[in-house]
């Protein structure tokens, strides 16, 4: 999973435009700071839970987009299971919510495992979009699934006493459970980066999806490989789900909104980049939450009313517009990647 960095060429090539551009972010920031430095700072740690939620979701569709060719719909699917098994975790069960943290991933880990025999493993090396078309109908009968075991009323898990209380920060008093998901998103990032990088199970993923038939000459078992790679992607979503609906709820619609946010973010980042994956999110996360304060706040100075526009479920996708004008293959995107 090797990554295009961005090179003093690519740097050079930059219009002066777009580092005008940089200047006035930076500017604005800067004065939305001074305004409100409250809203601002609970805004953009907001964001940053919220790219690093982005950021667990993508990581498993980018490992099973980067290293396995499946353009893989069905992740939201994964992420919204995720979080249901985690109701029935706490609330059926009765178990806490450390339990579901570890249980609810496990199990969706599983399902992904047994449509990856069933369906998936058939489908390596074809047309990205038998994948897509593929994953779409396992997209649509597992949220079936849930609305018809679940409901489609919108249901919520209590977190653990620890997790309810508030941190002051000086300026502002952030709910601990926040802290908490960027600290454990952090760890998870990690943990998955070195498990590609630097054992010898992640390195010969990589060299089956380079060449495969050479990888299992040398006596290197590729389909259990690539079975255990796709349990890892979807636990992945799943411990995403659990971790976003432990403070927002769960709703029916969760699933389909954050699989169009992940495609988003992978080409952000640039498919095949890992490390794409994590500063897209991250990027992306921050500037949904922070750009609707810093408009506020540059309507309060410049006293003009309509420059306040709520547009947070907008910016996403102005964020990869903007990015797909300057590097069409996105931040960290390998060229002919998929072609």
């Amino acid at each position: 999973m090797s990554t295009t960095e961005l090179t003093r060429e690519d740097l050079a090539t930059v219009s002066p435009a777009w580092w005008a551009a940089a200047v006035l972010t930076i500017v604005l920031l800067a004065v939305t700071f001074a305004v409100e430095p409250g809203l601002f700072i609970d805004q953009a740690i907001g964001g940053l839970v919220y790219g690093m939620v982005l950021v667990l979701v993508t990581l498993g569709l980018s490992l099973i987009l980067g290293l396995m060719g499946i353009v893989n719909f069905a992740h939201g699917a994964f992420f919204m299971l995720g979080a249901y098994l985690s109701y029935s975790v706490v609330v059926t069960l009765g178990l806490p919510f450390w339990a579901a943290l570890i249980l609810a991933p496990l199990i969706v880990g599983v399902v992904g495992v047994v449509l990856e025999i069933t369906v998936l493993r058939y489908l390596y090396g074809s047309d990205p979009i038998v994948s897509l078309l593929a994953t779409f109908g396992l997209t649509m009968m597992i949220e079936e699934v849930i609305r018809a075991y679940w409901g489609t009323a919108p249901l919520e898990i209590s977190r653990p006493a620890v997790l309810t209380r508030g941190t002051d920060l000086g300026v502002t008093t952030v709910p601990t459970y926040r802290l908490f998901l960027v600290g454990v998103a952090v760890v998870t990032i990690v943990a998955v980066y070195l498990l590609i990088s630097r054992t010898d199970f992640g390195l010969t993923v990589r060299a089956g999806v380079q060449d495969g038939e050479m990888t299992e000459f040398v006596g290197v078992n590729l389909p259990v490989r690539f079975t255990a790679m796709f349990f890892l992607g979807a636990a992945l979503a799943g411990f995403a789900g659990v971790l976003y609906s432990a403070e927002t709820g769960m709703r029916t619609t969760m699933g389909e909104t954050f699989v169009i946010l992940a495609f988003v973010v992978v080409v952000v980042g640039g498919i095949g980049s890992l490390f794409g994956s994590v500063v897209s999110g991250i990027l992306i996360g921050v500037s949904a939450y922070l750009t609707p304060v810093v408009l506020t706040a540059l309507a309060e100075v410049t006293n003009q009313p309509w420059l306040a526009l709520q547009i947070r479920d907008l910016v996403p996708y102005l964020v990869m517009i903007l990015i797909l004008l300057y590097r069409p293959r996105g931040l960290f995107g390998e060229e002919g990647f998929l072609e």
